[in-house]
């Protein structure tokens, strides 16, 4: 009997308890955030399309955008439009347009465990406009960050170095 409870307890503990399927995923490669009318936000998202084929197309994306008062609600009103839920495991840029509460964007960027902690932050004056993808069979974010990692004269900020001193 003392044998068999530990081997009980491998079975059952073992596995993958939050296990996400990828085919069950939206996928985000870039997120915008750019102030709206009446202190609301406007939340843009740069989703890989998954409708088209990689091997003979290459990864396409598709942009969305919502508006809120916070992240969350424009996250809830799209995931309403989307098959899938959000994951924001393969997020590679951040863009905060000017004017916006960078200090809690970033915490909420922080405290979602889905997040890297290395994603690159940039701000630009219409955030939105950099994730408007010009060549269809290029990701703009994969393609702002591989800029990034090129660059050799300045290293780009990452979201965990963002201090609160850079919020206006």
């Amino acid at each position: 009997m003392r044998r068999l409870i530990p081997l009980l307890l491998c079975f059952v503990l073992s596995g993958c308890w939050d296990y996400k399927d990828l085919d069950k995923l939206s996928i985000v490669t870039g997120m915008a955030f750019d102030r709206a009318e009446a202190g609301r936000i406007k939340v843009t998202w740069e989703i890989v399309d998954r409708s088209s084929s990689p091997k003979k197309e290459g990864l396409r994306s598709r942009v969305f955008e919502q508006t809120g008062r916070d992240i969350d609600e424009a996250a809830q009103k799209l995931s309403k439009g989307l098959d899938f839920e959000l994951y924001y495991g393969a997020l590679a840029v951040v863009i905060f347009g000017q004017d916006t509460p960078r200090a809690e964007l970033r915490q909420w960027l922080l405290d979602n465990r889905e997040v890297r902690e290395t994603v690159y932050v940039i701000c630009a004056e219409e955030a939105g406009e950099l994730l408007l993808n010009k060549e269809e069979d290029i990701l703009a974010a994969y393609k702002l960050r591989d800029v990034l990692d090129a660059s050799k004269d300045e290293k780009p900020l990452e979201l965990y170095k963002a201090g609160d001193e850079d919020d206006g």
